[in-house]
């Protein structure tokens, strides 16, 4: 098993000298620079100078500066930028202004993996990524938890590029829950999987369709949605803290044949098998390559998508019952 990482293991020492750079300020970002400062550490937030997220990161209290000033003054890097965008970012901005001993830093491993990036040889280069949304990110760190870490080094040039990964997700919370080494290319496989096959591609996609299974056979919209939509929180949240076989122990009998069976029987070989075929088209490059084309073509297969995303029926039986709920809570 994996050496993990906890509280008692780490310090904040490897880093606690250093000046940190936030290069982009979306939820990742702002959270893990929130997460920073509340640490300790002395924490900068780097933008384009037309960025929208000026104003916010001002209004938190934070000294933002240009990318290139961020690089040639701060020693660690922490490149928290969408996928999409990074490579022309790093080029436009930072690779030039590189010197030894500078840290680059990344929260996924994609432009390391698929050499969007390549960081000169004199430069330490890591990840750490935590297993959460930046919502999670920051909520957790708030209420004196965290959000589990994986970190990774691709180039250690100083001998402390180790150090300074643990120590960053010491600062961020990571350790609160627990530190894990892994590799950017299993970091980046591993997650395009998760997301596409369970995370943002099999849960949205059979709630949206068994909701309107439900509506299409005459049931009460607000019936379907807690069945098929509310419910899927507690499930969830059981899952996380029990684990797969005792969560069936802590459902009815009922519940537990009906979902086993039905399950084999949609989850079937064929199912399986197209299970192995996204993981193959992530292996093989052919996903980043149709990401790239469909990102550098201003993104007509996902506009598409998400068109008739937002025509599903289930939209607005939810945003009214959440709020209906959202009210119920605050009184």
């Amino acid at each position: 098993m994996e050496t993990l990482y906890f509280e008692k293991d780490t310090t904040l020492d490897a880093i606690l000298t250093l000046r940190i750079a936030i290069i982009g300020y979306g939820n990742q970002g702002r959270a893990q620079a929130l997460n920073l400062r509340d640490s300790g550490l002395n924490v900068v937030i780097a933008l384009r100078d037309n960025s929208k997220s000026i104003k916010l990161a001002k209004n938190d209290g934070f000294e933002c500066i240009g990318i290139s000033q961020a690089v040639r003054e701060c020693d660690i890097l922490s490149m928290l930028t969408p996928d999409q965008s990074m490579a022309e970012m790093y080029d436009e901005h930072i690779s030039r202004y590189l010197k030894p001993g500078k840290v680059l830093l990344f929260s996924h491993g994609y432009n390391i993996h698929y050499q969007e990036i390549v960081p000169p040889h004199f430069v330490d280069v890591i990840m750490v990524a935590p297993s959460g949304p930046g919502y999670s990110v920051r909520k957790e760190y708030v209420e004196g938890r965290g959000v589990p870490t994986l970190i990774a080094v691709k180039q250690d040039i100083t001998g402390k590029a180790k150090d300074v990964a643990i120590s960053y997700s010491k600062a961020i919370g990571g350790t609160r829950s627990c530190c894990f080494e892994s590799t950017f290319k299993q970091e980046t496989e591993t997650d395009l999987f998760g997301e596409q096959i369970i995370l943002t591609g099999i849960i949205p996609k059979i709630i949206n369709e068994s909701f309107k299974v439900l509506l299409e056979a005459g049931y009460s919209p607000t019936v379907s949605w807690f069945v098929t939509f509310y419910e899927v929180r507690q499930v969830a949240e059981l899952l996380s803290k029990t684990g797969i076989e005792e969560f069936y122990k802590a459902v009815s009998d009922t519940a537990e044949y009906g979902g086993m069976s039905v399950s084999n029987k949609l989850v079937n070989d064929d199912f399986k098998s197209e299970i192995k075929s996204a993981l193959d088209f992530i292996q093989s490059g052919d996903f980043h390559r149709e990401w790239k084309k469909e990102s550098d073509s201003d993104y007509p297969k996902l506009s598409k998508l998400r068109s008739e995303q937002s025509s599903s029926p289930i939209n607005e039986v939810t945003k009214k019952m959440l709020d209906i709920l959202s009210k119920k809570d605050d009184n």
